[in-house]
């Protein structure tokens, strides 16, 4: 584990059996314990959204984007009479495809709970052009 900045990145005062990684001075914990656009901190947001959103557990899943090769989308909602329902949008390429919200998708509003992008929030949801590995969740209404 790289723990920090200094010789072999905080994680012993000896040798160590196996050589540090040189870039242990740029990816370590403290680092992004300090960085709130860390991979750390991303995480605690994904699981504060899962310990809030009972949907995200118990909604029922569907895939909306079946056949495309770099594209995961789905939906998930827990209770149709709740209006419960969650859209979820991710890019597994490092190309910038373009997603196409299926017409069957209605919505009145949305809400973004979680990005890794900056994201405009007047784009269009029906049509967004993703960076690579974009990833965003958003509450339907």
């Amino acid at each position: 584990m790289q723990w920090d900045a200094s010789e072999q990145a905080g994680f012993t005062d000896g040798l160590p059996w196996i050589k540090v990684n040189p870039n242990y001075k740029e990816i370590n914990v403290t680092d992004a314990l300090a960085d709130p656009n860390s991979v750390f901190h991303y995480y605690k947001k994904l699981i504060q959204l899962r310990r809030e959103n009972p949907v995200i557990v118990y909604g029922n899943y569907e895939l909306i984007l079946d056949s495309h090769t770099e594209i995961y989308a789905f939906t998930r909602t827990l209770d149709e009479v709740d209006d419960d329902r969650l859209l979820v949008i991710l890019n597994f390429s490092r190309d910038t495809p373009v997603f196409n919200l299926p017409e069957n998708t209605t919505f009145s509003s949305t809400e973004l709970l979680i990005n890794n992008y900056s994201v405009d929030r007047n784009e269009d949801l029906r049509q967004i052009t993703l960076r690579p590995f974009e990833a965003r969740v958003y509450r339907l209404r």
